[in-house]
């Protein structure tokens, strides 16, 4: 399997996971130093992510790509997608197109997200 093969396997896997809250999973596929950036600015972690799932502050009931793209640097790729979601978040229903800034990190074979980034993308 080559890399870019390897990246869509992640990128499938995270997006079941997430679709399921699938913590275990999200475990495996999240490096413990991530950091993202979310929706608002603000900086979370792994840990602030995960807990989300678990206690059920995060649902996402719909993720469908939109497009995809990603650029390779050594064992480094970094992925855009384009998502249609509907979800909610702390009992508050949403909806609305993403872009989602992924780096997954190769060590030893082995991918995880480092970092991420989530914005908000305006029907302009």
């Amino acid at each position: 399997m080559n890399r870019l093969e390897q990246i869509q396997e992640m990128e499938k896997r995270l997006l079941n996971a997430m679709l399921a809250s699938d913590v275990h999973e999200l475990d495996r596929l999240i490096s413990d130093q991530a950091i993202v950036s979310g929706t608002d600015g603000r900086l979370s972690n792994k840990t602030d992510d995960i807990a989300a799932h678990r206690d059920g502050s995060l649902r996402i009931l719909t993720m469908i790509p939109q497009e995809t793209t990603v650029q390779f640097f050594s064992e480094v790729a970094i992925v855009f997608a384009l998502m249609d979601i509907q979800g909610a978040f702390q009992n508050q229903a949403f909806a609305g197109r993403f872009r989602y800034t992924r780096v997954w990190h190769s060590l030893g074979g082995t991918w995880q997200i480092v970092a991420a980034h989530i914005s908000s993308v305006s029907d302009r």
